[in-house]
């Protein structure tokens, strides 16, 4: 039996050296041959490692055939990607430049928070720094995996075309991993409760917020009306309910309101100094119970903070036309049974 394997050993030894012959001699054309070759000869030294017939290729022939085959790939490039077998492990570096050539040019990223609606990213994976393409989509179900094992609130995002995107201030999947589940550093993101329950008055406080949005535009196109008699108006915006708190996966913990921005042309077209413009509102607002504070002087304009309670106004006057910026009070959901809605004070 030793003889037989000794036998073998030489016969494989010869079946290797002749292969790097061929790679030796190979070309443009039989470069991807010559790299599946050295594949071979990797198989057969690692299939063989810890028997009795290892090192059937000696370590002489493999540094024969990697010099070879560094030759041949600085010579004629690496082969092209139709060319590459299906799962090499990567510690065949031999294919990767054709690897690197056909993996996709793609960027995952991951954004998580305590909101579906308010998410912000965390991390970034991106295809072509993993050698395989098998490797990256075990990366992406491993990031995946690990967020929903913890309940993390996420969604994902892909960018083409951005083999070198440095992810900006991003950590990458592996630093992350590292930073957050190997060394212990808490996620900036608290985890989804089990069997919480939502505020039972959040449909009524969503509801008072609609209400009293509505209300303080009326209020704004009367206090225009009352103090420019016949100006046009205009409603820039209105938003609400909008959280006016950093969200929560504990629903009574957020604030909630609404914006308005609505515009007044005093005596259009003609351009009203801002003084007249704030003499002429003053007094509509403190007759209907607005605070005026003093008037703060900007290149260009005239700025009053207003307030009522809970509610405030930023008036900005600028020659011929009045911007009122309304914010609600903040209004808050509480968890306790029977509960609507309460007003927190700023």
């Amino acid at each position: 039996m030793v003889a037989q394997l000794e036998r073998l050993r030489w016969d494989a030894g010869m079946a290797a050296a002749y292969q790097v012959d061929e790679i030796e001699e190979a070309g443009w054309e039989r470069r991807a041959q010559a790299l599946r070759v050295r594949s071979a000869l990797e198989y057969l030294k690692d299939d063989f490692a810890g028997t009795s017939v290892a090192d059937l290729v000696d370590a002489e022939t493999i540094a024969d055939a990697d010099a070879a085959i560094r030759e041949l790939i600085d010579e004629h490039g690496p082969a092209d990607p139709e060319d590459l077998p299906e799962y090499v492990p990567a510690s065949h570096w031999w294919w990767d430049g054709s690897y690197r050539a056909a993996m996709p040019d793609w960027v995952t990223v991951y954004r998580i928070g305590e909101a579906p609606d308010d998410l912000r990213s965390a991390f970034y994976i991106a295809d072509r720094a993993y050698p395989r393409p098998w490797l990256a989509e075990a990366a992406r179900q491993e990031a995946s995996k690990a967020l929903s094992e913890r309940g993390i609130i996420r969604s994902l995002s892909g960018v083409e075309g951005s083999a070198g995107y440095p992810g900006g201030a991003l950590p990458t999947w592996e630093e992350f991993r590292q930073r957050h589940f190997v060394d212990g550093v808490p996620l900036p993101v608290r985890s989804v409760p089990q069997a919480y329950v939502s505020p039972p008055g959040l449909a009524a406080m969503r509801a008072e917020i609609r209400r009293d949005g509505s209300a303080v535009l009326a209020e704004l196109e009367s206090i225009a009306a009352e103090a420019f008699p016949g100006s046009p108006t205009q409603l820039n915006d209105i938003q609400g309910p909008v959280r006016m708190s950093p969200a929560s996966v504990y629903e009574h913990e957020e604030l909630w309101g609404f914006r308005i921005s609505f515009m007044v042309f005093p005596e259009y077209p003609a351009d009203v100094p801002p003084a007249d413009e704030v003499a002429a509102l003053t007094p509509v607002l403190t007759g209907r119970g607005w605070s005026v504070g003093p008037v703060q002087e900007k290149p260009g304009k005239l700025e009053l903070d207003v307030s009522r309670g809970e509610h405030r106004l930023h008036v900005f006057a600028e020659p011929g036309a009045v911007t009122f910026h309304a914010v609600s009070p903040r209004y808050r959901a509480p968890a306790e049974p029977g509960a609507t809605w309460v007003i927190e004070p700023r």
